[in-house]
């Protein structure tokens, strides 16, 4: 009985998921697949307002998108399209990163609200996120 039981938890260790699994997308794959288009939603609602509940679903998707961009490009072992790791220990891409959740959330709650000045409104929080952070890592040669 007692090797069953050694058996069972040997297989189940065996099937877990590392804890630290390496990411295989690089700053910039994440960037153009998850953020741009995500933000380019949010973006364009200063120009097309959604018309249905389908549509604000997508900008709800989008807001929730930018949230989590945030966790994405935090992720230890990430690299650049050079091959240099991401910067994850300075603290100023920290804090850059960071600031996607706050404008994640307030783009999230205009959506729900159906509110397009609400919307209009987060995209300054979001805009400034991204500039803060292009403006020190990406614009720099």
């Amino acid at each position: 009985m007692r090797a069953w039981a050694v058996l069972l938890l040997a297989a189940a260790a065996f099937g877990q998921a590392p804890n630290n699994p390496q990411p295989r997308e690089n700053l910039k794959q994440v960037m153009r697949r998850v953020a741009l288009p995500n933000a380019n939603v949010m973006f364009g609602l200063q120009s097309n307002v959604p018309k249905n509940d389908k549509e604000w679903q997508a900008v709800e998707q989008a807001a929730i998108a930018i949230r989590g961009t945030a966790s994405l490009i935090l992720v230890p072992g990430r690299l650049l399209s050079n091959g240099k790791p991401v910067p994850v220990q300075a603290a100023d891409y920290v804090k850059y990163a960071d600031a996607l959740v706050p404008a994640g959330r307030d783009c999230l709650k205009a959506a729900l609200r159906k509110s397009p000045d609400a919307v209009s409104n987060c995209t300054d929080s979001l805009s400034q996120a991204c500039d803060n952070c292009h403006n020190e890592y990406r614009d720099k040669p």
